[in-house]
């Protein structure tokens, strides 16, 4: 063995070695560590850490903090540094090797690891005077066969009972809680993927251990899995997985990346290492991208405008029944236009479908919203071109399907179903591929859209190509990943993708997608029970892209107050879906908060994360901050001035311009009874008050300290004058009534201005309207049948009346119970169905039973036909005959004459 001193190599070698640790030295300068031999060991430490390998394989022994007494690794599984998989099921590793020697460069802080046999690899580890090692692998392949993933580092082992919890770049970000980690899990998947960043962190009891990848936005992309592995050779641990997924042929020479492990520092000091090392601060900003226009993208929420769906909708309806009736602007998300409709034809998306119209009446439509100040976006997939496409159906002479759809080791062409949809996955290497999609982008741009949003690249595990002839630089493994690169950076127009991968954040304006989406859908099942969402995304590059939910999946659009906490809390940006129409009263309050609260911060890095309570976050910006309520049983008292609802979050900036959130109390006076959405914006001249979504409530604010007294008048959303409203003033407070109907027009906020004199406005009264108590809402109920898991009767009573029960058809008569949980005295119950035209007028028979006990039922309303109308938004209110006490309400349903099974899509009772 060789040791303390460099082996001579040729000149050219010294070059290139030369240039390649001038850039290690530069990420890891002062390399003033300690190195000593001993008891079978080598051991390097600093002030930092303390590291040690084995002397007779170059395993990693340990990793230790050296804040802390014991280790916070335990090292390599099996003692092996390194290993390579090859086809044939056969492998070779770093402990099994014919020859191994080792070296020790004092002067650059470098240990050199070289392994000889049928692999050499040669392996640079780079120490400094900071908490980072730097390793690197070079592998040349004298084998007969094809190396297909490279394990490197191999395994780096913790105890699991020391583990406080793990963190995985799936978006926002995974946190997974100590119990993924004591209940023996494992998880990986792939980086650029479903992994968005090749960044994983474990904390521990002994200190914190990172592992990351340097790669840039202009080096090439290996893919990897990572993730944490069970050890079920060594009970009570888990590991790091970090494993390269390559095709290193024989005879050929392959490169890992740098990879960092970086000892110590908190999530968030991670996440800035990684932004740092990666050089990702150097990447284009949204100011960049957006320039002049920055503000006004910011202000908008996203909204998904799917005319396929609509029923007999237009280019015109689409103007006068969403457009014209949209209190606040947003970007439209444009979806199934093309002929065929959602997932039909792509590549091609114009000429639209003649059925909603001509292109012309297109392309007037796109001008008429973007007049009125709204963003047009459309929804595409030119990743995956359907099979029965007019592009497809006439290839010209010379391109071949082979050629342009991803090929796979057997030759076979990849093809993906989406229900009755079938298409190819393209290979973007392909010149023709990028032409027409170049083409079809122009078409688009040319129509008047803003920008162009593309489906699936930002979260499809990059696939191998086997495509010959077309893989330039790189090699199977990260062709196909390359060449989505490339394809966004040679776009000069404002491109979304579907969830987002780091080095794409250099030339998109838009990730839109989340884990916590794929959680609800259950496609995360080794991970959704463990996983607590942590701002990763928004640390590493919300300034350079803007965040946003899936941009079709009604699972996660802002219509609830859990999804607006979620997304405040993670940094994201608002969305919304036109489908129930505009008449959703979470439209009008995404739009609000997403100009007024969301907007002037819309591209601040988070700062910092972390735990005020057991269930109450705080996200922290330089300016703003967001307190998240998680526990939807409880409220929570920030202090003597505001409580939260339970479930609830406040929004507020430093210098108190603004402050926005779910109250019960608010500048220390209790709020009347119902939900508060409050929005309060406060400058040198005025202070203004929305409630976007609440109900009439007294409230007390705070004037301006140069105010003498306080003139407050109520507008509407255009800012026409509603009122004059009366106020009294005690001290430094003014108090008065926000009340949403004032002489039948709607109320979109209130101003206060100063004056020098008091208000005159004394003995008007508007009349707030108490906020009637839907008794039924969350509450127990059970239905006979269900016709299936996704209609539960759960859903008629969670408050929105877009989702519904239905029960199993064919089966009259049905029946549905509510569990109020006491007697309660009932006076009038709402039923209702989804408020859409789709829902066409139907009548259900229906009596209506009550019971004190749940055993022993009584008729409270006789069997009737119930109508619904969707003139009448399918709503219908029945009266009880005399006021009864009940804690059990029942519905009989007998017959629907729209559908051969019992449906209601909300359950409300009322005592009053």
């Amino acid at each position: 063995m060789v040791r303390n001193k460099w082996i001579l190599v040729s000149l050219g070698a010294l070059l290139i070695l030369g240039i390649v640790s001038a850039l290690i030295y530069h990420l890891f300068a002062g390399s003033k560590v300690s190195y000593q031999e001993t008891n079978g060991l080598f051991v390097i430490s600093n002030s930092k850490y303390e590291i040690a390998f084995r002397a007779d394989n170059g395993g990693i022994a340990y990793v230790q903090d050296k804040q802390f007494n014991d280790k916070l690794s335990v090292g390599n599984r099996d003692n092996v540094l390194w290993w390579a998989f090859m086809n044939g099921d056969q492998s070779v590793n770093s402990k099994k090797m014919a020859h191994f020697s080792y070296e020790w460069n004092a002067g650059a802080g470098e240990l050199l690891l070289h392994y000889a046999g049928e692999l050499k690899v040669d392996v640079t580890v780079t120490f400094g005077q900071d908490n980072r090692i730097g390793m690197r692998a070079k592998v040349v392949n004298d084998s007969e066969n094809t190396i297909q993933s490279f394990r490197f580092p191999y395994e780096l082992k913790a105890s699991s009972d020391q583990v406080v919890d793990g963190l995985l770049p799936m978006l926002p970000g995974a946190k997974l809680k100590p119990a993924f980690f004591t209940e023996n899990n494992s998880f990986e998947d792939q980086y650029p993927g479903v992994m968005f960043a090749s960044l994983i962190s474990l904390r521990t009891q002994n200190g914190n251990l990172s592992l990351y990848d340097l790669h840039s936005k202009d080096k090439l992309i290996a893919s990897q899995n990572l993730g944490f592995k069970n050890q079920v050779d060594d009970a009570g641990k888990t590991a790091f997985v970090h494993n390269y997924t390559t095709l290193i042929k024989p005879k050929s020479e392959w490169s890992t990346p740098l990879i960092v492990m970086e000892i110590g520092g908190d999530y968030p000091n991670i996440i800035q290492s990684y932004r740092e090392m990666n050089q990702i601060a150097a990447y284009r900003s949204l100011a960049d991208k957006l320039g002049k226009d920055k503000e006004s993208y910011l202000q908008l929420p996203f909204m998904k405008l799917d005319i396929s769906a609509l029923g007999q909708a237009n280019w015109g309806t689409l103007a006068s029944n969403y457009v014209d009736q949209m209190d606040y602007a947003s970007v439209l998300h444009l979806v199934g236009f093309q002929k065929g409709g959602h997932d039909e034809n792509y590549p091609d998306f114009l000429p639209p479908d003649p059925k909603w119209g001509s292109e012309a009446e297109l392309r007037a439509f796109i001008q008429y919203a973007k007049d009125k100040g709204n963003r047009i976006v459309p929804y595409t997939n030119f990743s995956w071109w359907g099979v029965h496409s007019p592009t497809l159906q006439a290839l010209p002479t010379g391109v071949d399907l082979n050629d342009i759809v991803v090929q796979q080791q057997s030759g076979n062409l990849i093809k993906e179903d989406y229900g009755s949809h079938s298409g190819y996955v393209m290979n973007m290497n392909h010149p023709y591929v990028v032409q027409r999609i170049e083409e079809e982008h122009k078409k688009l741009l040319e129509a008047g859209m803003d920008g162009i949003f593309e489906d699936q690249w930002g979260i499809r595990n990059a696939p191998f190509l086997y495509n010959e002839g077309y893989l330039a630089n790189a090699d199977e493994s990260s062709a196909y990943f390359e060449g989505v690169r490339k394809y966004f950076a040679n776009s000069s127009h404002h491109m979304y993708t579907e969830d987002g991968t780091d080095v794409l954040a250099n030339d998109t304006v838009g990730f839109m997608g989340t884990n916590y989406l794929w959680d609800l859908l259950g496609y995360r099942k080794k991970t959704a029970s463990y996983t607590d969402y942590y701002p990763m995304v928004s640390m590493l590059l919300r300034d350079k892209v803007m965040l946003y939910q899936h941009d079709l999946a009604a699972e996660t659009m802002t219509d609830t107050k859990d999804m607006l906490r979620w997304n405040l809390a993670m940094g994201y940006q608002l969305s919304g879906d036109l489908f129930h129409g505009t008449d959703n009263p979470w439209i009008h309050l995404v739009g609000a908060f997403q100009k007024y609260v969301l907007a002037p911060y819309g591209d601040a890095l988070v700062k910092d994360y972390k735990q005020l309570g057991h269930a109450v976050t705080e996200t922290q910006y330089d300016q703003y901050a967001v307190i998240a309520n998680w526990d939807t049983e409880k409220s929570y008292v920030i202090n003597d001035q505001h409580t939260l609802t339970a479930g609830g979050f406040e929004v507020s900036a430093k210098d108190q311009s603004v402050r926005a959130g779910s109250y019960t109390r608010y500048n220390g006076t209790d709020l009347d009874h119902g939900e508060h959405y409050l929005i309060e914006l406060r400058s040198d001249n005025s202070i203004r008050i929305y409630q976007p979504i609440g109900s009439d409530t007294t409230l007390s604010i705070q004037k301006n300290a140069k105010w003498k007294h306080a003139f407050i008048t109520a507008y509407e959303a255009n800012g026409n004058k509603v009122a004059d409203l009366p106020v009294s003033e005690a001290g430094d407070r003014v108090q008065f009534d926000y009340v949403r109907l004032i002489n039948g027009l709607q109320v979109d906020y209130v101003e206060l201005t100063g004056s020098d004199v008091p208000s005159m406005v004394k003995d008007v009264s508007f009349g707030k309207m108490k906020e009637a108590v839907n008794l039924a809402l969350r509450k127990e109920i059970v239905s006979s049948t269900d016709t299936a898991k996704e209609f539960p009767a759960s859903l008629t009573v969670d408050g929105d009346p877009f989702t519904y029960w239905e029960s199993m058809p064919k089966r009259f008569p049905q029946s549905i119970t509510v569990n109020l949980g006491e007697q309660q005295s009932i006076s009038r119950i709402g039923l209702s169905l989804p408020p859409l035209d789709a829902w066409e007028a139907r009548t259900e028979e229906i009596e209506i039973l009550g019971s004190s006990d749940g055993q022993t039922f009584q008729t409270i309303r006789q069997r009737a036909n119930v109508v619904f109308d969707p003139r009448n938004k399918n709503r219908v209110e029945l009266q009880v005959d005399g006021a009864v006490n009940l804690q059990y309400i029942r519905l009989n349903i007998t017959e629907n004459t729209a559908w051969p099974a019992a449906q209601i899509s909300e359950i409300e009772i009322y005592s009053e």
